[in-house]
């Protein structure tokens, strides 16, 4: 146990270290970029004046160094990331509205990615080279191949349009009463509402699946091979000649060590959900974290920038090294020195 807690904190110190470097780096490509980020928030209408009195509020007229650590100190101090150009509001205040509901995206997304990776790659494995093993894996490839983007609108077509059996984008609208994460779902259930807990994942449905159909597709492909590897393991072989019943032999003795290379993929696709998102959002209208990041971009807002590049540093790093945790459990012969 105490080994346990010298790697989560060894981890968090490593995490702590490479974000610190990686945000004053985009912190200082920022200022490379041509165009005055406060002369676009305000308008070519405003006078010099004005300009040039936000700039010194925003601390644009000192040495970058000096910003960083006006930067920095304001979030250690009091959590605030700055003042965003392109909402001319608190960034802490705009994480605080998307980020939750994009989150909540990746988890229904990574529950996807999970179950139906796994479950695709395991009976691809169990009829190999059969005709259900040969559709499994065609079906997989077109996964791979096609971009997020086509499965989002061929998904609204078909289901949203045709078919009419799910919503073609936003979200359901939910008392602010009963806002207290900011997931809409997870605060549906925390009400009580299971009716609207179920609409709510109607219309997550199509974007969720959207999003997690290429990660599917490839962890399928990987367990599958991973499987296959076990089956001709010398103790699988014995298993089989003592009598172990089929279903057993998969589920206890090939199911876990054919998921540790699965697991240590699902982190790194799991990691990547937030920035893959930005697209499936705007396609959908799904106003969350990814869709507020790409306007964010587009409007060359300093602080916004560095802080959704800080964000999205945060939820890769924690995710992969709880990734490495589970699988050091799954198999006691791999040790996480401290």
């Amino acid at each position: 146990m105490r080994l346990a807690y010298l790697l989560v904190l060894k981890r968090l110190i490593h995490i702590l270290v490479v974000l610190l470097v990686l945000s004053f780096v985009i912190f200082a490509f920022i200022r490379l970029i041509p165009g005055d980020p406060v002369r676009i928030s305000l308008g070519p209408m405003v006078s010099e004046e004005t300009v040039q009195k936000m700039r010194s509020e925003l601390y644009f007229d000192r040495p970058l160094v000096i910003q960083y650590a006006h930067w920095l100190k304001g979030i250690v101090t009091k959590g605030d990331f700055g003042l965003s150009l392109y909402t001319h509001r608190p960034v802490s205040a705009d994480i605080a509205e998307y980020l939750p509901k994009s989150l909540e995206l990746a988890l229904y997304s990574g529950i996807m990615i999970l179950v139906m990776g796994v479950l695709l790659g395991t009976i691809s494995a169990i009829f190999k080279n059969t005709w259900l093993d040969n559709l499994v894996r065609f079906i997989s490839y077109l996964g791979v191949v096609t971009p997020p983007y086509a499965f989002g609108v061929f998904f609204m077509l078909l289901f949203g349009y045709i078919l009419k059996w799910f919503p073609i984008g936003g979200m359901p609208k939910i008392d602010p009463a009963m806002t207290r994460t900011g997931m809409l779902g997870l605060d549906a259930l925390l009400a009580g509402d299971f009716a609207l807990y179920g609409q709510i994942l109607k219309y997550m449905f199509l974007p969720a699946l959207s999003l997690s159909l290429n990660s599917i597709a490839y962890q399928a492909r990987i367990h599958r091979s991973s499987m296959i590897e076990n089956i001709n393991a010398d103790y699988i072989q014995f298993a089989e000649v003592a009598g172990v019943k089929r279903i057993r032999l998969i589920m206890k003795h090939m199911m876990k060590p054919s998921f540790i290379p699965t697991f240590t993929i699902y982190g790194l696709q799991v990691g990547a959900l937030l920035g893959n998102a930005f697209i499936i959002e705007v396609i959908f209208r799904y106003a969350g974290f990814s869709q507020y990041s790409l306007n964010v971009i587009m409007n060359k807002d300093p602080y916004g920038i560095v802080a959704i590049t800080f964000i999205f540093g945060i939820v890769f790093a924690i995710v992969n090294m709880l990734i490495d945790l589970g699988v050091s459990k799954l198999d006691p012969r791999i040790s996480l020195e401290v």
